[in-house]
């Protein structure tokens, strides 16, 4: 049982997970074993930690893991059973529907948090929120901090680890200087959600709800236009050819988006 290589270079991982969310189709996949490092040549060089390649039965792209050395026997290997992924999937966040100059700190933010970059990943949490500040003013800030404190009632979040996140957020004189905030990783996954849900709550769902409304009040406006005209004497009724790309759907979606 466990983790280990064995004198035929069979990668054996038995209670270890073998499915994960794919870095390249971001399926959550069965990953089959394809590269080994060779079993002699480890036990001549005696490695701290090696190379297991994967690959994804979904997509077959290769997976890359970085193994621990726990133990060198004279029939195989034994590895630590939790191995490093080098490749994650990336995070994802609905932009189009934030500022400028708030989606592109957020973008570099999930690109931090993506590559492990826990520290460098706080400071670009701190710099969305200060450009959501500056775009929001006051009264946004308020609606930010009532989100926030609702987001850890809501999750059941410790306070010591909420409390850091909090201080990431809101201490605008520390945001402004050079100091950088140190981070666990759960502490770090912790900020992730709480600020995807502040920026979905404070810009995405309004603006969802806007885009709706206005394709519920164009079909709306369309319905009742053709009640009127439905109801006009025949010899008012008029009838207008409708371009391929012009439907009802293409027309409702340009109105929708401004256009």
């Amino acid at each position: 049982m466990g983790v280990y290589l064995d004198a035929d270079n069979r990668f054996h991982r038995d209670g270890a997970t073998s499915s994960i969310e794919c870095p390249h189709c971001g399926i959550l996949s069965h990953m089959r074993v394809g590269s080994v490092p060779d079993f002699a040549q480890m036990r001549i060089h005696r490695p701290k930690q090696a190379g297991i390649a994967l690959h994804c039965d979904a997509c077959d792209m290769p997976v890359f893991f970085r193994y621990g050395i726990r133990e060198y026997r004279a029939r195989r290997i034994e590895f630590f059973a939790r191995g490093y992924q080098i490749e994650r999937p990336a995070e994802s966040f609905s932009y189009g529907y934030l500022p400028a100059a708030v989606a592109d700190a957020f973008k570099d933010a999930l690109g931090c948090y993506t590559n492990g970059l826990l520290t460098a990943f706080a400071v670009m949490c701190r710099r969305t929120v200060l450009a959501t500040f500056d775009e929001l003013g006051d009264r946004g800030k308020l609606k930010c901090y009532e989100q926030v404190n609702e987001i850890q009632k809501l999750a059941h979040i410790e306070a010591d680890d909420f409390d850091i996140v909090r201080s990431i957020i809101f201490e605008m004189e520390l945001a402004k200087t050079t100091d950088s905030p140190t981070i666990t990783h759960m502490q770090a996954a912790i900020l992730l959600e709480t600020m995807k849900d502040m920026l979905h709550q404070v810009y995405v769902r309004g603006g969802k709800l806007q885009k709706a409304l206005q394709l519920r009040r164009y079909f709306a406006e369309q319905a009742d236009l053709a009640e009127k005209e439905m109801s006009a004497p025949q010899s008012e009724q008029k009838t207008t050819a409708v371009r391929e790309d012009d439907s009802i759907i293409v027309r409702a979606i340009k109105h929708a988006d401004g256009k």
